[in-house]
């Protein structure tokens, strides 16, 4: 079994105790999947084509778009998640392939995707270096005119707005916890908050990157995708889905 010696324990250790929103079987996955979805499915291709939900968790979005006709295939660096997500595709009758990788590298053929989706606002747990890696990689995964689709974190927009709590009540499925935030570091360009999972008397540090769209825009315009068009998240967070397209000339 492959394993990713630079997958920080911390974020293991959140997803562990904030699952909630990252697998399908929750009430907050579902209502997240719910006002989602339509801003994702207006911009895929053809009903029946392949797409990558690269980060895809536990399944929240990729069970998801797979209901509405399309050929899923589900890439997540957490064993822990990938585990979840067949199980509920065994007992849905998904047929979404599920994959443990790092989606940094992948180790899927060129062209073999007609999209790819980068969902949840998983951006957080990476530097602007490594998420030019995983630009490169979808473009060389897709096909020629292919689409991307990225639900990104607008930090600096939440930063400026006075709406970022230092102290933040986090409710996490049956658990209580808190975060509170301990530092920013402007040279990484991150902030690190304490997590405390009252019920299980647990607690641990998270560092996460700070991003905007415009940072975004810049990494995925520097690879060789073209911007098509964008739109605000509507369920409470700093996000916007961004579109982007592979040239039909593009070098992957």
């Amino acid at each position: 079994m492959e394993s990713f010696p630079d997958f920080p324990e911390w974020a293991a250790r959140y997803y562990e105790s904030y699952s909630a929103p990252y697998v399908p079987i929750t009430k907050e996955a579902q209502d997240r999947a719910e006002q989602g979805l339509p801003r994702v499915l207006k911009h895929l291709p053809r009903k029946g084509s392949s797409v990558l939900d690269l980060c895809c968790g536990g399944g929240t979005y990729l069970f998801a778009i797979e209901k509405a006709g399309y050929r899923m295939t589900g890439l997540d660096i957490q064993k822990r998640m990938i585990d979840g997500a067949r199980k509920f595709a065994k007992t849905t009758g998904s047929k979404a392939k599920l994959v443990v990788g790092d989606a940094r590298a992948p180790k899927f053929p060129d062209e073999s995707f007609d999209s790819v989706v980068f969902l949840g606002a998983p951006f957080g747990h990476f530097s602007i270096g490594e998420f030019e890696q995983i630009a490169r990689q979808a473009l060389r995964m897709l096909k020629r005119n292919g689409t991307m689709i990225s639900e990104v974190n607008d930090h600096v927009a939440l930063f400026l707005s006075g709406m970022y709590q230092r102290i933040l009540y986090e409710p996490a499925g049956e658990d209580d916890a808190l975060s509170l935030h301990t530092r920013y570091d402007g040279q990484a360009g991150t902030f690190n908050r304490l997590f405390l999972d009252l019920d299980k008397n647990k607690k641990f540090k998270g560092s996460f990157h700070i991003w905007t769209p415009w940072i975004m825009d810049y990494v995925m315009k520097s690879v060789g995708f073209a911007r098509k068009a964008s739109e605000p998240a509507t369920f409470g967070h700093f996000t916007q889905f961004v579109v982007y397209k592979k040239p039909k000339a593009a070098q992957s």
